[in-house]
């Protein structure tokens, strides 16, 4: 059944008043705190505006429905319910969000972050959307020594031989997003791929390394390129791909890179046996821009309705009724950030041993409605590098004729289903790919 989605306008409206209520310490129901209860002040700088605003807008929705539930009960669903749900609030105390925009911009970032611990004196931080960003704000937690999750960042530039002690990520690395491309590839007989990318520190993260495991798994790489951040005419790019003929077309950026680069692959009619691009295959967004022409498209899911971790089918139910609309991973990621630390926070008993805080996150092994999270220890050469989590890869299908699993949604007439690893699989890759819809 197809879902409205909460306009951009009024998510943005919604999300304020949130604030506006975590701020007041007013709040629906049961729950009501005494007034000697101090707020735990959660500060996050975030893309609301600019390139990566839906993606950011997504994540902040996750931050505060997990908020929200806290301050009503005391705890989340799945493994942290066993902590217990002393509620309302986080040790009792209501949890309050301060929020700037970044405006999908890291030197703005910095700014940001260095306000909410500085002026701000927030409590803890989680982080902002995208590895750019992430990147750019990590030496402010080393600085400072304030914990910070990140919940969407993977980028290796920001963990590889870091050695990192205040800053954990989420999310696996961002080279394991499109590898499964390459595995369907290999295992169907394509020789050849174009790999077009955007130059910016995720898309790099994810896209370089598997040049290097393509060409160790004997397939050609006819194109490894870069194209300018500011791209929004992306038909150049895909024409120079589309002119070698590859088997594979891989890459991509975000939301619009996903959206500009089939419509473009389209307009001059290319059709490589497999298309995978990062980031925006797993939004419903994608699907309803492209309708039939983002059919058979694959692309990096970590999380989907009908994943079977602690918890989710509560936290997919709660989100719906907050939002109107369906999460993507990213709303999921940012609930299971907060999740995280919650857990932490418990473990620990307390907000002002930052530093016990700190060893908790970098120690515990624990599911999330997101999946596994464990991250690299103290002391390894990439501290706080997720390694826990699986990627999987899914492929726009058609939903006629297939029966639906449970929280399976079609839109626009299409289903996202994994295609792989096998073991999480939904069904079947197509391929090659077969053409584009009249």
């Amino acid at each position: 059944m197809k879902k409205n989605r909460l306009s951009r306008r009024d998510f943005l409206k919604k999300a304020a008043l949130g604030a506006a209520a975590l701020s007041a310490g007013r709040f629906s129901g049961k729950t009501i705190f005494a007034q000697t209860k101090a707020p735990i002040k959660i500060g996050v700088a975030i893309s609301l505006t600019g390139a990566w605003a839906r993606e950011g807008e997504l994540e902040i929705g996750g931050y505060r429905l997990w908020g929200k539930i806290m301050n009503e009960r005391g705890c989340t669903f799945g493994e942290v319910e066993k902590l217990g749900c002393s509620g309302p609030g986080l040790l009792g105390r209501p949890v309050e969000f301060i929020v700037y925009d970044d405006k999908s911009d890291p030197s703005e970032a910095v700014k940001l972050i260095r306000k909410l611990i500085v002026s701000d004196k927030v409590d803890l931080i989680l982080g902002p959307y995208g590895s750019a960003v992430s990147n750019a704000i990590a030496p402010l937690a080393e600085s400072y020594q304030i914990p910070i999750i990140t919940p969407l960042a993977n980028a290796p530039v920001i963990w590889e031989g870091k050695r990192r002690e205040w800053f954990v990520g989420v999310l696996p690395p961002a080279w394991k997003n499109l590898y499964g491309c390459l595995q369907i590839g290999k295992e169907k007989g394509a020789k050849t791929v174009a790999f077009i990318y955007s130059d910016t520190a995720f898309p790099i993260g994810a896209t370089r390394p598997l040049v290097v495991k393509a060409k160790q798994m004997g397939i050609q790489v006819v194109l490894d390129e870069a194209y300018p951040k500011e791209t929004a005419d992306w038909e150049p790019i895909m024409s120079k791909a589309w002119s070698q003929r590859p088997d594979l077309i891989l890459g991509g950026g975000y939301l619009p890179d996903s959206i500009g680069l089939v419509k473009a692959a389209k307009a001059i009619n290319a059709r490589p046996k497999l298309f995978g691009f990062l980031v925006g295959p797993a939004i419903a967004d994608f699907a309803k821009s492209l309708k039939a022409d983002g059919l058979f498209v694959t692309g990096e899911t970590f999380w989907e309705p009908f994943t079977k971790t602690p918890g989710n089918q509560e936290f997919y139910k709660a989100y719906l009724k907050e939002y109107k609309g369906e999460p993507s991973y990213h709303a999921a990621a940012g609930f299971a950030g907060g999740q995280i630390l919650e857990r932490a926070v418990k473990e620990v008993g307390s907000i002002e041993d930052k530093k016990a805080l700190r060893d908790k996150l970098y120690s515990i092994k624990t599911t999330t409605i997101f999946g596994e999270y464990e991250v690299n220890p103290l002391g390894h050469p990439d501290s706080g590098w997720q390694i826990g989590k699986a990627t999987n890869l899914i492929q726009w299908q058609r939903a006629e004729g297939k029966k639906l699993l449970p929280n399976q949604v079609a839109v626009e007439g299409m289903v996202k289903e994994i295609v792989y690893p096998k073991e999480t699989r939904t069904a079947e890759a197509i391929y090659p790919f077969p053409g584009w819809s009249k």
